[in-house]
């Protein structure tokens, strides 16, 4: 193996800072603009939040007799005065050290690999795990068993419009050479941060954790969900579907119903695996487009 030298190491970063935007924003979940609609990327500007304003809800119109003063009629006058919502940055951080032996000895291109998983891995499950806790805060209307403890896992429906997303650092990596301890050591970092727009766009459903024994949600609880959401005029996205974000536990429960219905066995399901391997989507279930996620927060 050829000794490493200054210009690739040069490389090796360059490529890393090059691709991280990139594979973070294939590797995350959220911020995704079919889940969050409204996301905003303020780089280079000041101040330590975004807000979002909201327009008030409408007003019906009212009966206006012929010739009659429609600003001074009672009922007539629309408040348009908006409302805001606050996005607060956090940065999230991560790092990994890089021997010059595993540069010498692991080749260019697996170790590029490897830091890149790595650094985009970690800031794409933190940013996960902040927007799925800002969605426990926000939306608290359950459609699920009854569960307030450890046991359950708080997965979530929601109207694309219901969450906002900011980000004011893109994930960038600095590197440095450490002499001392003959080490390349890379550190990946982000500042973004989530908020709700509409407590109303989004439902809870508690269900049983995998592998527990508590009561399990089904689809009832997600069509559930999504006649409430119906209810209060939440914006569908584009394809006419809300947002399903569901654990383990619950998919489970869910195949478990459609498998028991109108017979013991069910149809091949490689176009809904494929679906899931290429974009995390599952299914559409009654009027909701269902993703999976690791990161969603229990129920305690």
């Amino acid at each position: 193996m050829s000794a490493t030298t200054s210009t690739n190491v040069e490389q090796l970063y360059a490529d890393i800072v090059q691709d991280l935007v990139p594979y973070y924003m294939d590797a995350v979940l959220l911020p995704n603009q079919q889940i969050i609609l409204n996301s905003l990327n303020v780089s280079g500007s000041t101040g330590d939040q975004v807000r979002f304003p909201l327009m008030n809800t409408y007003d019906n119109a009212v009966s206006i007799s012929e010739g009659g003063d429609i600003i001074n009629t009672a009922g007539a006058e629309s408040n348009l005065i908006p409302t805001a919502a606050n996005v607060i940055f956090q940065k999230r951080g991560l790092g990994v050290d890089v021997t010059e032996e595993s540069l010498e000895d692991g080749g260019f291109d697996m170790v590029r690999n490897g830091v890149l998983s790595r650094l985009s891995g970690g800031i794409a499950q933190a940013t996960d795990v902040a927007g799925l806790a800002q969605a426990k805060t926000s939306f608290t209307s359950n459609d699920g068993v009854t569960g307030a403890n450890a046991a359950f896992t708080q997965s979530f429906v929601m109207s694309p419009e219901a969450m906002a997303y900011a980000a004011k650092r893109e994930p960038v990596v600095k590197v440095w050479y450490n002499p001392n301890r003959d080490t390349h050591e890379f550190r990946a970092t982000v500042r973004n941060g989530f908020t709700a727009l509409r407590s109303t766009f989004g439902r809870t459903i508690k269900s049983n954790k995998l592998g527990g024994s508590q009561a399990e949600a089904n689809i009832q609880a997600i069509a559930t969900s999504v006649a409430n959401l119906r209810s209060v005029n939440a914006p569908v996205g584009a394809d006419g579907m809300y947002i399903g974000i569901i654990d383990p536990g619950l998919e489970l429960a869910i195949n478990k119903q459609i498998a028991g219905v109108g017979g013991t066995t069910i149809s091949s399901l490689s176009d809904l695996g494929n679906n899931a391997l290429r974009n995390a989507a599952l299914a559409m279930v009654s009027g909701a487009t269902l993703y999976r996620s690791n990161n969603l927060p229990d129920a305690s």
